[in-house]
């Protein structure tokens, strides 16, 4: 959305919330905290006159996300009515498999769908409802569409026709983690690896000690691909080479080239009472999130994974068993020695196969009439 905050109108949100609820004195209270917003201008060192706005959120308002985010339900619910119009035919992974609609994170969207002409204009339709009632914008100069490399020409002569927006190439970056077809590659998280190497180049001039370049790893280094480790598994080798990048940077140069490293950077992991300096192998660190993912985790594929194996995750006592459950594999392959893990969930992770899965909650779109 371009200009998110700035174009929500203030009559859309309190119809939105006068549908879901919300008591009068509420949104009263809400109203007067929106319209209260008067802005002055300074030219050439002087200050004009107060003007008053007539729509948007202020930013930094603590207020403000939580009334943008109910704004924009109203879209998530509208994308997914759409799933029960026949002339919609969505996106699928596979035959079984469910229904991909959209995904949403404050103003950025990725809306799943087929190239098919009633397709696209029931989407187009509805977000141009949608501009219309709340007042925001698609910025259709920030928004790409994609398709299979294997797609024909007039289906992305179609989708072009009818969205207006230009096609663009795998893979994107969508909060901060990259998506893009087949097994992962090492281009894929080049992003990561150049953010370690800018971090460090900016240090290069300093004069650091031992010490100091240990602090700067463990917390600032370390700390750039915890996202990424815990929402997807990075080829060995990209894991391999940002180690490899901290460790040339402990050990430092010398004349345009890097000095002995006298000690492993695993042995440099052992804590400080065994001999190491206490970083972290990356490694370890996505094998843990992936345990977490297992163990906590709600979403489908976590669920399909532990019916798969049918295991109590409570309790993990594998004697140098590799566990390769179907549909994990893509994900992690952990091989556990003579070790007992136990994960803070009582219950099983998934259920028998054949277990009927409770219904996904799907919300009634709202009718809204300005």
């Amino acid at each position: 959305m371009a200009k998110a905050y700035d174009r929500v109108s203030w009559s859309y949100t309190c119809l939105v919330l006068r549908k879901m609820g919300f008591d009068e004195a509420i949104i009263d209270m809400i109203w007067r905290i929106m319209a209260n917003n008067w802005y002055s201008i300074i030219i050439n060192g002087r200050r004009h006159r107060f003007f008053h706005s007539s729509r948007g959120l202020k930013q930094g308002d603590p207020l403000s996300p939580a009334l943008f985010i109910l704004g924009a339900e109203v879209l998530s619910r509208s994308l997914n009515l759409l799933q029960q119009n026949p002339l919609y035919h969505g996106f699928y992974m596979n035959d079984q498999g469910p229904q991909i609609n959209h995904l949403g994170f404050a103003d950025d969207i990725i809306i799943f769908t087929s190239g098919r002409r009633h397709s696209l204009k029931l989407i187009m339709h509805t977000l141009k409802t949608y501009e219309r009632i709340s007042g925001q914008l698609v910025n259709r100069a920030k928004s790409h569409f994609f398709l299979h490399s294997n797609a024909f020409k007039t289906t992305c002569d179609r989708i072009r026709k009818y969205t207006g927006f230009y096609q663009k190439e795998a893979p994107i970056s969508y909060l901060g983690c990259p998506i893009f077809l087949g097994s992962p590659k090492i281009v894929h998280f080049s992003d990561i690896i150049n953010k370690v190497v800018n971090r460090i180049t900016g240090w290069q001039p300093r004069m650091l000690s031992y010490g100091g370049k240990v602090v700067l790893i463990k917390h600032v280094l370390q700390s750039l691909p915890i996202h990424i480790l815990s929402a997807t598994t990075p080829p060995s080798t990209t894991i391999k080479q940002i180690q490899q990048i901290m460790a040339d940077f402990f050990w430092g140069w010398r004349n345009d080239k890097k000095k002995y490293h006298w000690a492993s950077w695993k042995n440099l992991s052992f804590p400080y009472s065994e001999g190491g300096i206490g970083v972290k192998l990356m490694k370890d660190v996505c094998q843990a999130f992936q345990f977490k993912q297992f163990n906590s985790s709600k979403n489908i594929l976590t669920r399909q994974c532990g019916s798969s194996v049918q295991m109590d995750c409570s309790l993990f006592l594998l004697h140098g068993i590799a566990l390769e459950p179907p549909g994990w594999k893509p994900t992690s392959t952990l091989t556990l020695g003579a070790k007992e893990f136990r994960l803070n969930s009582p219950s099983y992770c998934g259920e028998q196969s054949g277990a009927n899965y409770p219904p996904m909650r799907s919300w009634p779109a709202l009718e809204l009439h300005l």
